[in-house]
């Protein structure tokens, strides 16, 4: 005899790669959406994290086709603030190698990008804090003085420790911080979920 209970079916799940696959993602950047609980999922007893297909289903309809693919006219601005030219051109080639429909700007101090965010106002932020003329303490400490940019996504690379963040700190709230070397796994997947939350209108 059948109980009610064993009529009852789990609702279909799928991978993280499942999901990054069919949204045309990294795995990254599934994982930052199910973080902000734009994907819903949970984890098997091994550790093995399962999104929900309706939640990725629901993703696909309101998005359309094609998220990260190029738009000339719907391009995010993303502005690298790094005084060292032979990481400016790191940044330069392996942002451009994404293919994603991004607009990549860059400035040499945190003076330079101040004048960079006025005239252009990029969606993301990519910035070193060892720096000459204005380090990049100074610099995002004037940025949130300016509440017209409080929507820009900023990222920290730096190989500066934990003790010296804190000693020369705080940084504003809501930084991202990475250590170097620069890890590009991450940006890529940072940079595509601000692409989809756009094309969700989620911001």
């Amino acid at each position: 005899m059948r109980t009610a209970d064993s009529t009852l079916q789990a609702p279909p799940v799928c991978t993280t790669s499942e999901a990054a696959r069919r949204l045309g993602v990294s795995n990254t950047t599934v994982q930052l959406m199910v973080e902000r609980g734009e994907l819903r999922a949970w984890r098997t007893r091994g550790g093995h994290r399962r999104i929900m297909l309706e939640s990725v289903e629901t993703v696909e309809r309101r998005r359309g086709p094609g998220v990260g693919r190029l738009k000339p006219d719907e391009k995010l601005g993303v502005l690298i603030v790094e005084d060292d030219e032979a990481t400016r051109d790191l940044y330069l080639r392996t942002l451009s190698d994404w293919g994603l429909s991004i607009e990549i700007l860059t400035a040499e101090d945190g003076l330079e990008a101040l004048l960079q965010i006025e005239r252009n106002r990029p969606g993301i932020l990519i910035t070193d804090l060892r720096m000459p003329t204005m380090d990049g303490f100074e610099f995002l400490r004037k940025l949130r003085t300016h509440p017209e940019f409080d929507s820009t996504q900023v990222i920290v690379v730096t190989g500066l420790d934990d003790q010296s963040l804190r000693d020369q700190g705080p940084l504003p709230p809501g930084v991202a911080v990475y250590r170097k070397p620069i890890p590009f796994e991450k940006i890529q997947g940072f940079i595509e979920a601000q692409i989809l939350r756009r094309e969700l209108g989620l911001f």
